[in-house]
């Protein structure tokens, strides 16, 4: 499947899951969120991928001000500007930019999914290719920073991200690799993972965004 593909089919259950629920519902998985304001930022932030704007991203700031500047939008609101932002977006799926935007997308999917208490399928081609650029990114910081190699077995196949030699391998479903990684996970329950090696080797550089969450979080 193409980029867009993914990217829409992973919209299309987003809006049939939300749809009907209580947009107020908290998102525990992004604290302080609300049901509205995941499907809010996922509009903005499809519009400030289109106009190159990524000021606030390391902070977070980027995302809370696309949730701060919509929040006397409804959800349908919140709907209609992912769906104009959508059609703008089209030529950025077949650019790098792409499997980012589908990391962002599959991630709140399973966000909301959490919240709402509806399971949804976790070893579909969509969680898959949400991994892309995550795993890439984790190569390169890894190389940058000298840390050792390490390998990664997933349902699929595995991979080696890092320089070298491996020393040592996690053993994770995708779902739960890319949750981890993604900052849905607390570091205690990424060491509590199946590994063969000391954890803590890898355990910073595992934060895509810098840092893990500070509590449990189980779905």
């Amino acid at each position: 499947m193409s980029n867009a593909a993914i990217y829409d089919a992973t919209k299309q259950r987003i809006t049939d899951l939300v749809t009907g629920k209580d947009g107020g519902t908290p998102v525990n998985a992004c604290p302080g969120w609300s049901v509205k304001d995941v499907v809010a930022h996922l509009g903005g932030g499809l519009r400030d991928f289109v106009d190159r704007r990524f000021d606030g991203v390391e902070s977070g700031e980027w995302g809370e001000r696309q949730v701060r500047d919509r929040k006397d939008n409804t959800i349908d609101d919140a709907f209609v500007e992912w769906d104009s932002n959508r059609q703008l977006a089209e030529p950025l799926f077949d650019t790098p930019m792409g499997s980012v935007l589908i990391t962002e997308v599959v991630m709140h999917e399973h966000d909301l999914r959490a919240a709402l208490d509806q399971p949804g399928e976790r070893e579909n081609v969509a969680v898959r290719s949400a991994l892309t650029k995550p795993l890439q990114e984790l190569d390169k910081r890894m190389r940058e920073n000298a840390v050792p190699a390490l390998r990664v077995e997933l349902e699929h196949g595995e991979r080696v991200i890092g320089s070298g030699d491996p020393q040592g391998t996690l053993h994770a479903s995708s779902f739960e690799l890319l949750r981890a990684i993604g900052g849905r996970r607390s570091a205690d329950q990424i060491k509590a993972m199946n590994w063969d090696g000391d954890p803590d080797t890898w355990i910073s550089s595992l934060a895509l965004f810098g840092k893990h969450r500070q509590s449990d979080f189980t779905e």
